[in-house]
């Protein structure tokens, strides 16, 4: 009777440990979530090429000084704002001042000059008009009256060299002048100073740039495109642009400049871009043109998953189970994106992706 049940009691520990080897089964898999489901298929849209363009400022320009003079007052930064007439540069005017004071002693010389030798002519005209009227009584040998003829056509002659003297000396002053004025460098429009190549004591030469000042109003962006597809461009026709992580935009082609790059044999489009704040020169943007239809797929934008630079969709496996899917994206079209690759025809993916639905089994639903 003891053996039994020292027996039964070994049973009994037997079957509990074998129990805690092997958990209990889990339960039934969860019911499928009904959920709005698109099938992705191929649609008809607007064929495009796209090309990569640099941004830059319809209006700009190099600020540079006509003379060759110290930079005495340097009165912008980068970034400063900028009013048209503003004055930016000031060169030392001292050399010049005293240029202006020689050029001006020197056109009072020449008025002197010039003035004797009016009084010169003056005389020399009164005799050979005494001298003609003795030679038309005989009262004169020919030598003599020769000798006064000559005279005074040498008078006339130091007279018009005096009064080109004055002329020339008159326009070294109006020179001068310039020059001095061109020691105050003004800005030629409202704008910002987008670039400083020099400092304050540095020698201004003629053209080399000091500043450089945009109208950050008015952006465009420059694409290059070869011969081919410059026939089915045109002034005023319209394309997507794309800066950044901003939507494209639309904008027109404000001009084609009508010669080729000889190296490249391309041909340079400038776009005008809309009117925006966070665009400035030397940025990049990507330009898309219609150039026809073509199929592609596309989806609502409200059906694509963003996490960082990665974009994905909750797509349908074999089970109908929501899977991360990763996908390339193309153009938009309106609440629509293309998608370039990630899905083919006929796949299924979630309208509304929501990551509590990955792996879940999904019905579904209108």
């Amino acid at each position: 009777m003891k053996n039994f049940s020292l027996m039964g009691a070994s049973l009994l520990l037997l079957n509990f440990a074998g129990c805690s080897r092997h958990p209990q089964a889990l339960p039934d898999r969860a019911p499928p979530v009904a959920a709005a489901v698109i099938a992705v298929s191929t649609a008809t849209v607007p064929a495009a090429l796209s090309f990569t363009g640099v941004i830059a400022a319809q209006q700009a320009a190099d600020i540079s000084s006509q003379i060759l003079a110290p930079i005495a007052e340097l009165r912008v930064r980068e970034g400063d704002r900028v009013t048209r007439g503003q004055i930016l540069v000031r060169l030392s005017s001292a050399a010049l001042a005293a240029g202006v004071q020689q050029a001006e002693s020197q056109v009072a010389a020449a008025r002197q000059q010039e003035s004797a030798a009016a009084a010169q002519e003056r005389l020399a005209s009164e005799t050979f008009a005494r001298y003609q009227t003795l030679d038309q009584r005989h009262s004169v040998t020919p030598h003599e009256f020769d000798q006064v003829r000559t005279g005074f056509e040498a008078a006339q002659a130091q007279h018009q060299a005096a009064a080109a003297q004055v002329q020339a000396a008159q326009s070294a002053a109006a020179q001068s002048r310039a020059n001095q004025s061109f020691t105050v460098i003004t800005a030629p429009f409202a704008g910002v100073v987008s670039a400083k190549f020099v400092d304050a004591g540095a020698m201004a030469t003629p053209g080399t740039p000091l500043l450089r000042i945009e109208d950050t109003r008015q952006h465009e962006v420059d694409i290059q495109v070869n011969e081919s597809m410059l026939a089915k461009l045109r002034p005023g026709s319209l394309v997507q642009v794309i800066t950044g992580s901003a939507n494209p935009t639309e904008a027109r082609i404000r001009e084609i400049v009508p010669s080729a790059d000889p190296a490249a044999h391309t041909f340079t489009v400038k776009i005008a871009l809309p009117a925006s704040t966070g665009l400035y020169s030397g940025m990049t943007a990507n330009v898309v043109v219609p150039t026809g239809q073509q199929t592609a797929i596309t989806l609502p934008r409200s059906s694509i998953r963003e996490r960082g630079q990665l974009d994905s969709v909750l797509a349908l496996d074999g089970s109908s189970a929501a899977q991360i899917r990763y996908v390339n994206l193309g153009r938009l079209f309106g609440d629509r994106v293309e998608v370039t690759g990630g899905l083919n025809p006929g796949d299924r993916v979630l309208a509304h992706p929501d990551d509590a639905l990955i792996g879940r089994r999904i019905e579904p639903r209108p």
